[in-house]
């Protein structure tokens, strides 16, 4: 039976999930990529490098991020929340790099670690929220 989550389950599933989808697009362009990520009860945050998603998302701040927990085909609960991205510096920046902290920091490239070439600077975000709904779906 498909059910909306309640928010307080919304808030729970945002808080302990790592891993979640972020989904941009500009100029035409569609992505949809894997993140880690923090939510501390009212904005999302996360660390990249610069790239294709740092130039869609500066383009077009507007994202949808979407996060899982399957049990089964048949069980799951799932959130998505529409936001808006906001690249963070200062005061800000400390504070999101602090509670992400040494497990939710964005890996330097292959080939840049080996190669010994200057990684691309370390993006810190958050995702303002501005609406978040949760599903469910259990079979009975």
């Amino acid at each position: 039976m498909l059910r909306d989550l309640s928010p307080e389950i919304t808030d729970h599933l945002l808080s302990t999930q790592f891993f979640g989808r972020l989904g941009c697009a500009a100029d035409g362009q569609v992505l949809v990529l894997p993140v880690s990520y923090l939510y501390d009860g009212h904005a999302i945050y996360g660390q990249t490098h610069e790239g294709t998603k740092t130039q869609l998302l500066r383009k077009n701040p507007s994202v949808c991020f979407e996060v899982d927990d399957v049990c089964s085909p048949s069980s799951w609960r799932s959130v998505v929340v529409q936001g808006i991205y906001e690249e963070l510096q200062g005061d800000e920046r400390q504070y999101a790099e602090q509670r992400l902290g040494p497990g939710r920091i964005a890996p330097v490239k292959e080939d840049a670690a080996h190669a010994h070439i200057e990684p691309s600077p370390t993006v810190v975000y958050r995702i303002r929220i501005l609406s978040k709904t949760g599903r469910s779906e259990t079979k009975e």
